[in-house]
């Protein structure tokens, strides 16, 4: 054995450790104590001057909590040194010491143990070999539990990962399904108001042929009044601006006729007023009268087959845009679902300034009323956003197999720190003035522009206003 060996000093076992501390403890007259279970040592906040050395037992560390329920830190076995860092430093105790079963201990207070570490060599280093032992132990526990607290943070942070994507999820299922529910909803009342407007349409066609079939006969034996009706049939629209210059010209040269007889003679046709002109030179009030009465029936009936061939085309439209698909794809037309939606819309659209420029679109794989969602969606937004007057742009158009199409307004555009966000469910910039958002129009537009494998984007505009940019694939 080499010098630096035999000077290394011995550790022994800390059954060895512990005897050979009580024989010095007993030479310099301190005898072990034994303590019943349930009995305190140490109490959290107070002071301590001695040193506890757990010879045989256990000791049941705890720390109570803000209502007073008191919380197991560690169980310390024979060899523990109990109370060390109040001992040593003076500090009140951290935590409750008690003994957890029947315990025998070395106690010795501050003064006796700086004697004894002072005279006894054998004594300290039995000592010090405890508390090394005692702090590696602890610094042991301390790496472990770091470990698994480390551990514990990870599976807490994939769970919250897992449980913020469900979230996600369910509020984006909620949001198709509250989506769906409205377009079945709007769907089966669409579909009965076209049928209700259809009917009574139907019917007063059938009895506008009927009077088209027998006013002509009825009027058969004067060819001057049959002309009459037949005008008012077949002419052509009179601007306002015309009729009222119509209108000045009829009461300077014949100034018997009244404002609304004038106003009347306005919206004829000329070949019309010739057949007039001659009762009107002669004065003939009463012959007049019953000439325009004739050009306003015809005039009438003509105006409600104007107006019939119009309530035909909302219905159709109307029917169109409310199709349900029946859930699966089909060829869709999107230049098709565009007319559907600005007529759906017109009420909303009549008050500003609409630009389209919408070519003919090849067809998408999709279901027709959910993209005429996405452009109800967008086209409200950019109504709400933009002032009356002002003007809204709708211009698509194909590239590198995609068909898109832009709805682009004067409004106020959207805020900066909303831009990332503005597609996200509960996010609005309707706030205030009367207007109120539950922020799930753009975020059921985008996520039906995704399962259309499609894309939605939105940017704000140089010169005021935002720009969104629907991107769907061509078949």
């Amino acid at each position: 054995m080499t010098d630096s060996d035999s000077s290394h000093p011995r550790i022994l076992p800390t059954s060895e450790a512990l005897k050979g501390l009580v024989d010095r403890a007993r030479a310099f007259g301190q005898e072990p104590v034994r303590l019943r279970r349930g009995e305190k040592i140490l109490s959290e906040g107070e002071t301590n001057s001695s040193l506890y050395i757990l010879l045989e037992g256990e000791v049941e560390l705890s720390k109570r909590e803000e209502d007073g329920t008191p919380r197991v830190l560690d169980v310390l076995g024979p060899g523990s040194l109990i109370g060390i860092l109040s001992f040593w430093t003076g500090k009140p105790s951290f935590s409750d010491s008690t003994a957890a079963s029947g315990i025998e201990c070395l106690r010795i207070d501050l003064d006796r143990f700086e004697r004894a570490v002072a005279e006894d060599s054998e004594f300290a280093r039995l000592t010090l070999q405890l508390l090394v032992a005692n702090l590696s132990d602890r610094y042991r526990r301390l790496a472990g539990l770091n470990l698994k607290v480390a551990g514990l943070t990870r599976e807490l942070e994939s769970e919250r990962n897992a449980l913020r994507k469900a979230v996600t999820d369910l509020q984006r299922t909620r949001n198709q399904l509250v989506h769906k529910e409205k377009l079945a909803t709007m769907g089966e009342l669409l579909a009965g108001i076209a049928h209700e407007i259809n009917n009574p349409s139907s019917s007063l066609m059938k009895s506008v042929e009927q009077l088209g079939r027998d006013l002509p006969a009825a009027l058969g034996a004067d060819p001057e009044k049959l002309r009459m009706f037949e005008a008012g049939r077949t002419a052509p629209f009179v601007s306002t601006t015309e009729s009222r210059e119509r209108m000045a010209e009829l009461q300077s040269r014949y100034e018997f006729l009244s404002r609304g007889q004038c106003r009347r003679l306005a919206r004829m046709s000329p070949e019309a007023f010739e057949s007039v002109e001659t009762d009107l030179r002669a004065r003939n009030a009463e012959r007049v009268e019953e000439r325009i009465r004739l050009f306003e029936i015809g005039s009438a009936l003509h105006s409600i087959r104007v107006a019939d061939e119009r309530i035909t085309r909302l219905v159709k439209g109307l029917k169109s845009y409310s199709r349900q698909d029946g859930g699966g794809e089909s060829d869709v037309r999107v230049d098709e679902c565009i007319r559907d939606t600005l007529m759906v819309l017109n009420h909303r659209l009549k008050h500003y300034n609409v630009s389209v420029e919408v070519p003919e679109l090849p067809t998408v794989p999709g279901r027709a009323g959910e993209i005429n969602q996405i452009l109800t969606n967008l086209l409200a937004n950019a109504c709400e956003a933009t002032p009356k007057g002002k003007t809204i742009w709708l211009r698509a158009g194909v590239e590198e197999g995609r068909v898109w199409l832009e709805v682009s307004d004067e409004g106020h555009g959207v805020p900066e720190e909303l831009i990332e966000r503005i597609f996200e469910p509960n996010v609005t910039t309707k706030s205030g003035g009367g207007q109120y958002g539950l922020g799930l129009g753009l975020a059921i537009s985008r996520d039906l522009a995704l399962q259309h494998q499609g894309a939605l984007r939105v940017e704000n505009r140089s010169e005021g206003g935002a720009t969104f940019r629907l991107e769907l694939p061509v078949r």
